[in-house]
């Protein structure tokens, strides 16, 4: 097995046996204008190794980051505006993000509503398993074709997380892609959409990673 490939297996390892996050790299963009509750969770995710972009204080600041982030944490609240313009980038883009508030009386627009709204009294592992989740969960699993559009997401950031390189990562996903719709007739009966791409980005990672950064 390869070095890359050795790494990525380690990653791997270390999600499923701890739940440490191997954050390294990935671009974090974080909206918060409490200062003292935006540096602790920029230390926080910075000491897993994510970048972090920010963090912003306004949403002009925010705004900078929003074509390059890769996830980010937002409070809904920024100085009294909402942070909803913000969200809808990147929710464009396919960028998971999680809502930070401190204020029970906002809603939140449904078609946001697909991301946790934590409060301020969560803890930085909380905010971190809420935007970094588990692979798999009982609850919630997706079952029908439709579901991978919204799985790409989730797909991404996980392709991310196992390699550093942006460009290999996506290329990562298209092949992950390919070979889940050649072997679907494979899928094991009773297995979630989720699951089973997880399975096979894996098995393309240990088999071919180093081949992805080509």
């Amino acid at each position: 097995m390869n070095g890359l490939a050795k790494q990525a297996t380690s990653v791997l390892d270390q999600r499923k046996d701890s739940g440490v996050r191997n954050l390294r790299g990935v671009r974090l963009l974080i909206v918060e204008d409490e200062w003292l509750l935006a540096d602790d969770l920029a230390r926080y995710f910075s000491n897993m190794g994510a970048v972090i972009l920010g963090p912003a204080a306004t949403l002009e600041q925010a705004a900078i980051h929003t074509q390059t982030a890769e996830a980010a944490i937002l409070d809904i609240d920024i100085n009294g505006r909402r942070v909803s313009p913000i969200a809808d980038q990147l929710l464009r883009r396919g960028v998971p993000f999680v809502f930070f508030s401190g204020v029970g009386d906002i809603t939140i627009p449904e078609h946001l509503r697909c991301a946790s709204n934590l409060w301020k009294s969560s803890t930085s592992k909380e905010v971190s398993n809420a935007l970094f989740p588990p692979f798999s969960r009982d609850d919630d699993k997706p079952t029908s074709p439709d579901d991978v559009f919204a799985l790409l997401p989730k797909l991404r950031l996980a392709a991310r997380l196992l390699l550093a390189d942006v460009n290999a990562s996506d290329r990562l996903v298209e092949r992950t892609l390919e070979l889940a719709l050649r072997d679907i007739d494979q899928r094991q009966a009773g297995l979630s959409t989720e699951d089973w791409l997880n399975r096979v980005m894996h098995n393309v990672v240990s088999s071919d990673g180093a081949g992805l950064l080509n």
